[in-house]
C-alpha cells in the first residue's frame, strides 16, 4: 500500500513538472513569435519550427503522457522488483526533466536570447547516459528496462553479462558527450554517432555471442 502511494506521489509530481513550462509560455505569449524553433542542427542552426501553441502548450502535454506511460509500464512490469530502485527513478524523472529544459530553451531562444541549444543538449544527454551507465549492472532482468534483447530475456547470465559491458560503455559514451559538447559542431556529431553506434552495436553483437555459446 505505502509503494502504491509513494508511486502515485511520484507520478503527480513529474506530471506537474512535465506541465510546468506551459505557465512560462503563457506569462510570455504575446512577445512570441508565431513559430518557435523546436528542433536545432549540430551547427545551432533551426531545423524546424513549430506554432507556438504547439511548442507552449502541445510539446509539454506531449512530454506528460509519454511520462505516464513510463510510469506505468515501470510499475505494472511483472518483474518490476528486479528493477534497480534508482533505475526506476531515473526513469521517471527523464520526462519532467526534458520538459523543464526544452521547452523554456525554446522560448527563450525565440525571444532572442542567446541559448547555447546544442551544448545545453549533448551535455543533458552525456549526463543522463552516465547516470543509466551507473545503474545499469544493478538492475536484472525485466520488460521494461535495459538491453531487452531476444537474447538478454532468455538468461539471467546474458542479461547481467551483457550490462556490465553496456554499463561500462555508456559511462564512456557520456564522458566523451561532455567532452565533445565543447569542440567544433561538425566535430560533435560525428563524435555523438560514433558514441551511439559504439553502445548500440557491441552490447547487442556480445549478447548474441554468449547466446551462441549457451549463455
Amino acid at each position: 500500500m505505502k509503494k502504491r502511494i509513494t508511486n502515485k506521489k511520484a507520478f503527480i509530481i513529474t506530471t506537474i513538472l512535465c506541465l510546468l513550462p506551459m505557465l512560462l509560455g503563457a506569462y510570455f505569449y504575446k512577445e512570441l513569435p508565431r513559430e518557435i524553433p523546436t528542433k536545432w542542427y549540430m551547427d545551432g542552426t533551426v531545423g524546424q519550427y513549430m506554432p507556438k501553441e504547439v511548442t507552449i502548450f502541445g510539446l509539454p502535454a506531449m512530454m506528460a503522457v509519454i511520462n505516464t506511460l513510463v510510469h506505468f509500464g515501470l510499475n505494472t512490469d511483472p518483474k518490476t522488483g528486479n528493477i534497480a530502485r534508482k533505475t526506476k527513478a531515473l526513469g521517471k524523472w527523464i520526462c519532467p526533466v526534458l520538459s523543464l529544459l526544452l521547452v523554456p530553451m525554446s522560448i527563450f531562444w525565440a525571444l532572442g536570447k542567446d541559448v547555447p541549444v546544442e551544448q545545453s543538449i549533448t551535455l543533458l544527454i552525456g549526463v543522463v547516459f552516465i547516470a543509466a551507465g551507473n545503474y545499469m549492472p544493478k538492475c536484472r532482468r525485466n520488460y521494461t528496462s535495459g538491453i531487452k534483447l531476444p537474447w538478454t530475456l532468455n538468461s539471467d547470465e546474458n542479461w547481467r553479462k551483457t550490462h556490465h559491458l553496456a554499463g561500462f560503455l555508456w559511462i564512456f559514451a557520456g564522458a566523451f558527450m561532455i567532452v565533445t559538447a565543447f569542440v567544433n559542431a561538425l566535430v560533435m556529431k560525428y563524435f555523438i554517432l560514433a558514441a551511439l553506434l559504439v553502445i548500440l552495436f557491441i552490447p547487442a553483437v556480445y549478447s548474441y555471442l554468449l547466446y551462441r555459446k549457451g549463455i
